[in-house]
């Protein structure tokens, strides 16, 4: 009987002392997680500190880039055509690591659209309108040609307008900065004659990360562009059609910083971008986030400059740079006169002229230099019209070793390079542009034909045919005869 009573007295220590221990390890892990800046219950901060850890073990983000960087196994092609971020640009900045504890006075979310304005950039004005909410609107110079009145929109109800580019066509844009500068200025030129000014603003499509060098960043600098990337990528173009769903899961993972800058897109594809976006919202604003456009005087986001290449580029020399990247005229803010009650009437008094242009033509000659070579043309073999150099399409079609065809005189004309073809409708001067079997594209620009000669223009012919101008100039008839 005792020796039964001693083994039950054990029994009870033994289980106590069982339930002691627990208890220890349970507070000893609170204490842990505490230390580490974690809370047990608190998926969101469990959440940030799990980035935070990530980046503490794994270090700088170029470390793991060969690990991480699944757009480098894609061809250029694909990378134009689904804009894919990996986590190397997530993680690039050292900013976007953790998600601190801020004061809600202070939070502030910038939510970006890239690639539009589009069919689906209306709908993304009608819940910012609603919600009243300010956004920022890196937009294409291509689509800015073709949705003027949205990017009107854009600037009327509030949100800032930056510089995309004018074609995101990656391969071209960093084999050679002249090419993404000239994107560039392309772009701001197309955003001025809409709205009436050109934005400091630019962000580079996909991101900065393994597509600029070191130059493109000061050169973009010492002309006064402000460059962008994010904080926080939605991942709407990870692939196309990506659900509503995903989009939120990437948008409660990112980072959560005071001023947090989130990537999304309005391009065509993009309707769960606009699903999602109310919820976006919210989410934001539970989280004690207020919402505001992003401005010159913003500190700028930027990943870092990768350690290895994706391109094969050279410098430009500094007799391009001191030539052609001097300090433009770009401005962040609306214009004064911009906000008075006259401002369709200005507006309207900005927009280039319909008709053709003939100042200094007649004492200017006009040289280019393209991939395949230069072209020389004297008066009357140019014309100026709304600040594109317009030349005979025979001439162009001629120097890009193409072919002209004409049936007669009321069928298109077609132009035939080894890209493609290039129609031209003699009645309207409606363009349609088709690559081998592809389907045919419309394009923004018009041919023109005046006294039985169709006139094209040069730059845009060229960016369709993906060839580069490499430089061009006027040059005064006195200063001697045409270049050999």
């Amino acid at each position: 009987m005792k020796v039964f009573a001693r083994r039950n007295r054990h029994a009870r220590r033994k289980r106590w002392s069982n339930i002691v221990s627990k208890m220890l390890v349970l507070v000893l892990t609170v204490v842990f997680l505490m230390g580490a800046g974690l809370h047990p219950i608190d998926g969101d901060k469990a959440e940030g500190s799990g980035i935070q850890s990530w980046t503490e073990h794994m270090g700088d983000a170029r470390d793991a880039e060969h690990l991480l960087d699944k757009r480098s196994h894609l061809s250029e092609r694909e990378s134009a055509r689904i804009h894919t971020r990996s986590i190397t640009d997530q993680f690039a900045n050292a900013a976007v690591a953790a998600k601190e504890s801020v004061p809600s006075s202070s939070k502030v979310v910038y939510l970006t659209f890239d690639d539009g304005p589009s069919k689906h950039t209306a709908d993304v004005l009608d819940i910012l309108k609603r919600e009243k909410v300010k956004a920022t609107f890196f937009v294409l110079g291509k689509q800015v040609k073709q949705n003027p009145e949205l990017l009107k929109r854009i600037d009327a109800e509030g949100h800032a307008i930056g510089n995309h580019s004018y074609n995101h066509a990656y391969k071209k844009l960093y084999s050679d900065f002249r090419n993404f500068w000239q994107q560039i200025r392309d772009t701001g030129q197309a955003i001025k004659e809409v709205v009436g000014y050109e934005p400091r603003l630019v962000r580079a499509p996909g991101g900065t990360y393994l597509n600029f060098d070191k130059q493109y960043f000061q050169l973009l600098s010492q002309a006064g562009y402000i460059v962008h990337d994010w904080h926080v990528d939605s991942g709407d173009s990870k692939r196309a059609n990506v659900p509503k769903s995903e989009i939120m899961k990437s948008i409660r993972a990112g980072a959560r910083l005071p001023h947090t800058v989130v990537l999304m897109h309005d391009s065509a594809g993009h309707g769960e971008t606009v699903k999602a976006l109310p919820d976006m919202i919210q989410f934001y604003r539970d989280k004690g986030y207020t919402f505001d456009i992003m401005t010159p005087d913003l500190e700028p986001v930027q990943f870092k400059v990768a350690t290895r290449k994706r391109w094969e580029r050279k410098p430009v020399s500094q007799a391009w740079i001191d030539q052609h990247v001097q300090a433009v005229d770009v401005r962040g803010e609306k214009q004064p006169e911009r906000q008075t009650e006259q401002r369709p009437e200005k507006r309207a008094e900005q927009q280039p002229q319909k008709h053709f242009d003939y100042q200094n033509e007649s004492t200017m000659r006009f040289k280019a230099t393209t991939e395949v070579g230069m072209l020389n043309l004297q008066p009357g073999q140019y014309k100026r019209i709304q600040q594109n150099t317009y030349i005979p399409a025979r001439i162009l079609t001629t120097h890009l070793d193409g072919e002209i065809i004409i049936s007669d005189h009321s069928s298109p004309i077609e132009l035939h390079f080894k890209q493609g073809t290039i129609t031209v409708n003699r009645m309207t001067g409606a363009v349609v542009w088709q690559a081998g079997t592809n389907e045919r594209e419309r394009l923004a620009w018009k041919g023109i034909e005046e006294d039985g000669v169709l006139w094209i223009p040069l730059r845009p012919v060229l960016d369709t045919i993906d060839i580069s101008l490499l430089k061009h100039e006027f040059i005064p008839l006195e200063l001697g005869k045409i270049d050999a």
